[in-house]
């Protein structure tokens, strides 16, 4: 499992504190696609037969990957990897995420809000594309 990385993000106000535009240039630029494919519910439709992506599961993981339980996994960091534990106060704003991504009370709005940052996030990205010279 990972944390939430919503595309509407970007559209709060550049004083948030929140606001991936604060974050630095080369984790705003992962952050910018991820949202956008995060917020599509982007699934590689071959999954399950694709032969490199099943050796990975395999190599990967210590359990079959379809018995895994996704969910409490959003927070583990291996100790040798570990080297910014993440604050309490960071977990509990990636929980409270997580639940306004699945409580039904919050998906009308959600929803609504949702495609405006997906709508956000691919004139970024063009943009970014242009600025770049499709680097």
């Amino acid at each position: 499992g990972h944390n939430s990385v919503p595309p509407e993000m970007w559209l709060l106000p550049n004083w948030f504190p929140f606001h991936p535009g604060r974050m630095w240039c080369h984790a705003r630029m992962v952050y910018l696609p991820m949202g956008y494919l995060y917020g599509n519910r982007f699934v590689y439709d071959k999954a399950d037969t694709d032969p490199t992506i099943l050796s990975l599961r395999e190599e990967l993981y210590c359990e079959p990957y379809d018995k895994i339980n996704w969910v409490p996994t959003r927070h583990w960091v291996a100790a040798m990897d570990n080297y910014s534990p993440i604050p309490l106060v960071m977990k509990v704003l990636q929980n409270a995420l997580a639940r306004y991504e699945n409580w039904a009370l919050f998906q009308p709005f959600k929803n609504w809000v949702r495609g405006k940052g997906l709508e956000f996030s691919m004139q970024y990205i063009r943009a970014e594309d242009l600025q770049t010279n499709y680097i």
